[in-house]
């Protein structure tokens, strides 16, 4: 009875990730966006374009995986980069530093920002995700 335990102990708990057509509506547009697939819009399109464009690139600057559009389940990376975001809409996240990449937090901040711009609010539970690491400093 004592290996059945230390067997059951040793196991480490599985994390099931959630695929991106099971999350919310806002979830599944920022993570397209995030990824550079074009979302439906009012022809704002530009605005989002470029910000996320810059995130893409600051994010694979720091080795962050970002899977390509279609992907059925999100990476870790684009979790945290969505949490982030989530934390970035709230108001008393201006003061936080999400990642050691400055330029990164900075981009994170305007996405943030262009998120807000566009409408699209992303939903508190966003930012609780037990598999993704705490927001950096």
């Amino acid at each position: 009875m004592t290996v059945a335990r230390r067997r059951i102990a040793s196991v480490a708990p599985r994390r099931a990730r959630v695929p991106v057509h099971r999350r919310s509506a806002a979830e599944q547009r920022v993570i397209r966006m995030i990824r550079g697939d074009r979302i439906e819009d009012d022809g704002g399109s530009a605005i989002y374009i470029a910000q996320f464009g810059k995130l893409r690139t600051l994010a694979a600057r720091s080795a962050l995986l970002i899977q390509d559009p279609g992907v059925p389940f999100p990476s870790l990376n684009e979790l945290n980069l969505l949490a982030w975001l989530a934390q970035a809409q709230r108001v008393a996240s201006y003061t936080r530093q999400f990642h050691p990449d400055p330029m990164l937090t900075m981009t994170i901040v305007h996405c943030a920002g262009t998120l807000d711009a566009m409408g699209i609010r992303l939903p508190s539970l966003a930012i609780y995700n037990p598999s993704v690491r705490p927001a950096y400093g």
